[in-house]
């Protein structure tokens, strides 16, 4: 797991570090702060219901899958 971490503090590749990140935070003992964090950016965005509601469903499935694969 330290390689993940070190990889994800590699600000030479910001997307790879993102996509790092999101691995962390996704085997992270503690998912409350990531549902928060994910219900805070969909809500910053919210032009209409539907997408809203796509959004939260997106993530909802992100989530199965990860774990799934994990």
């Amino acid at each position: 797991m330290d390689w993940i971490n070190d990889f994800a503090q590699n600000s030479d590749m910001p997307l790879l570090a993102a996509f790092a990140l999101g691995l962390l935070t996704a085997i992270a003992p503690c998912p409350l702060a990531t549902n928060i964090t994910a219900t805070a950016y969909i809500a910053k965005s919210i032009e209409s219901q539907q997408k809203t509601l796509l959004s939260g469903v997106l993530y909802t499935l992100g989530r199965i899958l990860t774990y799934t694969l994990i």
